[in-house]
């Protein structure tokens, strides 16, 4: 017999080697053996990280078995319920906004929300789950979670509005003049026709609150209807959108020492924050079912594109990095968002649109040397209208139709050279509510569309 480790013959009926098998070469071969497992083991964790990183974008711990225990949202405190009296304080800082709305072209302060630092660098998307900022008052967002589970958690809390699958008269989509919503005093702006068509919500700054010029959101009937006040708010409403069901209407505002996102409820006729902390939160859209909100936010430290449940729950962020991303809008199956990408401030950003489930990575749409901004998909699929300037100082904004099929763009200047901004489809593909105007005002219009066969 010999020995398996030096190869020295043995003696008969002797099993250990007395070279090999001394205490001191046990030790070795211990240490040595555990230098070799922590080696194995370090590298299998590298090797596992780059895996993740690489195909599942950092989250397979959610694509195996242990993903449950990290999938169940905190729980959210009490929210921040803000009484509307009209004894409510109005900020200082927000003359100073609208002074700022009134340099350079007119509509940059206004339909960013007030945020001109138009800085951008392009980055990949991410879909890592994000932790809620400090809170600083009674409300705080809940933890990040898979886009999935967000839908089913925010299914169980909210009314069930299943978004209808509308079937839409076929043949393309043709422009067919303009008709005149809301040219009441001030200006009037943000418009969004709600999805079963009977109301139109806007902000208007035609009141004063403190001797102020204020926006506030104003909502009417029809076209010939008398706008009214729907709620009285303590700072600058901004975007406001109805849900599907009108019931709330969610909207950014100043009224905090940041830009914020709340929601209000008509029935109880108290408003809600969504969001809180430092940094700005703005240009929310509310989701074809009314369960999600999609918003802008500088929380990481660039606007990026975030997602927020109705109730406040599940914050998400969808695009990442050093870019400038703004303006979000849903696709009308809900699976989608289209956006603007900033890359020169007022001379040049892109519309892109990023697929939500499994997430992707921002696509562009309209990709040219101008500053395209302010993009909705018809419901339909099949026409985008966006703003476009045609000046390098971000002024000559244009409505412009994009044709998704061909690639076809059309120009639309319904009023000779007054510029025009924000198409807003309808949820019936039949228009888009749009407003223009100049520094003295604006005015809210819709593009009414027909259906060519051809």
């Amino acid at each position: 017999m010999y020995c398996f480790k030096c190869g020295k013959k043995l003696p008969a009926s002797v099993i250990n080697c007395p070279d090999c098998d001394t205490p001191q070469k046990r030790r070795q071969r211990y240490r040595r053996r555990m230098i070799l497992g922590l080696f194995i083991f370090l590298a299998g964790a590298v090797a596992g990280s780059l895996f993740d990183t690489l195909l599942f974008k950092g989250q397979a711990w959610n694509h195996t078995f242990l993903g449950i225990f990290t999938a169940a949202p905190t729980e959210m405190p009490a929210s921040l319920t803000v009484s509307i009296s009209k004894s409510a304080p109005i900020d200082d800082h927000i003359a100073e906004q609208q002074a700022a709305s009134s340099q350079g072209s007119f509509e940059t302060a206004p339909d960013v929300a007030s945020d001109s630092d138009n800085l951008q660098q392009e980055s990949v998307a991410s879909f890592s789950e994000i932790a809620s900022p400090p809170a600083t008052t009674s409300q705080a967002v809940g933890s990040g979670s898979p886009l999935t589970e967000v839908i089913a958690d925010n299914a169980s809390q909210t009314e069930d509005i299943a978004p209808a699958k509308p079937s839409f008269p076929y043949g393309r989509l043709v422009y067919a003049g303009v008709t005149a919503w809301e040219k009441g005093a001030g200006s009037n702006y943000h418009g969004f026709l709600s999805r079963n068509g009977s109301e139109l919500v806007f902000s208007s700054n035609r009141l004063k609150l403190n001797g102020k010029n204020i926006y506030q959101c104003f909502g009417k009937s029809g076209f010939n209807a008398e706008p009214v006040r729907i709620f009285e708010w303590p700072g600058n409403v901004w975007t406001p959108e109805t849900t599907p069901d009108l019931a709330k209407i969610v909207f950014s505002s100043d009224s905090t020492k940041d830009e914020h996102l709340f929601v209000y409820d008509r029935a109880s006729k108290k408003g809600e924050a969504l969001t809180e902390g430092s940094g700005k939160n703005m240009m929310p859209a509310v989701s074809p079912d009314g369960k999600l909100i999609v918003f802008v936010s500088n929380r990481q430290g660039s606007n990026n594109i975030w997602i927020i449940g109705i109730d406040g729950n599940n914050l998400l962020q969808i695009t990442s990095g050093k870019t400038d991303d703004r303006e979000p809008r849903w696709t009308a199956d809900g699976k989608s968002i289209v956006f603007t990408r900033i890359y020169e401030p007022l001379k040049k950003s892109h519309i892109m649109k990023i697929q939500l489930e499994p997430l992707g990575e921002p696509q562009p749409l309209v990709a040219t040397n101008h500053r395209n901004w302010l993009a909705d998909l018809s419901p339909d699929g099949t026409m985008l209208a966006y703003t476009r300037s045609e000046s390098n100082d971000g002024s000559k904004n244009v409505l412009v139709l994009r044709e998704m099929k061909t690639g076809e763009e059309q120009v639309i200047r319904p009023f000779g050279g007054m510029e025009c901004f924000r198409p807003v489809w309808n949820a019936d593909c039949g228009g888009f509510v749009f407003h223009s105007g100049s520094q003295q005002g604006r005015s809210l219009y819709q593009a009414n569309f027909t259906r060519e066969n051809n």
